[in-house]
């Protein structure tokens, strides 16, 4: 009896380091977790700004890419537009509305081309 009373006295306590340490490391998860998610929002205005207007198909592609995620209201992916701009404390709704009508300010008004073919004369 003695040597087991002694046994549970000397064992040692098992905890975790954050039992110990406290809750010090999450704010620094969640940290680079927002500083992830800035990049992703900041490459995106940075692709829609670089590609506009491009002639090559990857800047293309990139500048679709960027266009297609702002656009894009559903919030089924963790890093989707609406998802970051929450996260972020942006209006998901209000930030997209300023992105794509600064967009729709560089496209350029396609204009219908008018073929006008000489008059013909009745004398002829």
């Amino acid at each position: 009896m003695y040597d087991d009373f002694l046994a549970r006295i000397l064992e040692p306590d098992i905890f975790l380091p954050s039992q110990f340490y406290g809750t010090k490391g999450l704010p620094r998860t969640l940290e680079g977790e927002k500083r992830l998610m800035i990049a992703i929002l900041k490459d995106a205005v940075e692709c829609l700004d670089k590609y506009r207007g491009t002639g090559s198909s990857s800047g293309q592609s990139h500048y679709q890419n960027a266009l297609e995620w702002v656009q894009d209201k559903s919030t089924d992916w963790l890093f989707s537009f609406t998802n970051i701009c929450d996260f972020l404390g942006f209006d998901p709704d209000y930030l997209r509305e300023v992105l794509v009508k600064r967009e729709n300010k560089f496209i350029q008004p396609t204009r219908d081309k008018v073929i006008s073919f000489p008059a013909i004369s009745e004398q002829e």
